[in-house]
């Protein structure tokens, strides 16, 4: 990913691998932290109820041969969507610390269960002031409680988990639209070992 700025606006620039198994058109591309992905599939996310969200306009260059002979760079029309973790405040309100399983670790191995998302923010500050306390994180379950908002169709919660969640009524739309690209796990046990331990369980309170 690079960064071109013409008449003083930062346009990310997304370059495809030149591979034919790799560089097809999708209505989303992935990079590290956002979504590059067409109008369409915009238009749909604009028209959900997510958490706060960033949006520029974006350039994807991919090869393609000209007369089948020799390859010329041509370039798309995307856009970058991206959700900073900052938008995600108010989603850890939603977390019912006491019947979720959230724990602090200490050098001895000891567990203690976190109960409150402030005790989380003051654990990670001593972390950064204190050398001789340092804790590692682990959340296996997170529970969320009956204050949960039911009508959100796409949230994160990234001191507590990799994941970025989808309501059914966006899962639904964009299968319907037929996006490209895009794949949806139901449960940990639909992703790769090595990501398992990054997703916690998820319910909610009845």
């Amino acid at each position: 990913m690079e960064q071109k700025s013409p008449n003083g606006e930062n346009v990310p620039i997304c370059k495809m691998y030149d591979d034919p198994e790799f560089n097809n058109l999708n209505d989303i591309l992935h990079s590290m932290d956002e979504f590059i992905m067409t109008k369409r599939t915009l238009a749909i996310f604009k028209e959900s109820k997510t958490i706060p969200y960033e949006i520029r306009k974006a350039k994807v260059i991919r090869k393609e041969k000209l007369f089948g002979l020799f390859k010329i760079q041509k370039s798309y029309d995307y856009y970058e969507l991206f959700f900073p973790d900052l938008g995600a405040e108010k989603c850890y309100a939603w977390i019912d610390f006491d019947k979720s399983e959230i724990y602090a670790i200490d050098k001895s191995e000891r567990k203690i269960k976190i109960k409150s998302h402030r005790q989380k923010l003051d654990l990670i500050q001593e972390n950064k002031s204190n050398n001789t306390s340092k804790y590692t994180f682990e959340a296996k379950k997170i529970v969320f409680g009956k204050n949960f908002d039911f009508e959100i169709d796409f949230f994160k919660i990234p001191l507590y988990s990799w994941g970025e969640y989808v309501s059914e009524r966006l899962k639904n739309k964009l299968q319907k639209s037929k996006i490209t690209d895009i794949g949806f796990a139901h449960d940990k046990e639909q992703l790769g070992k090595m990501w398992q331990p990054h997703y916690p369980i998820i319910e909610f309170t009845e």
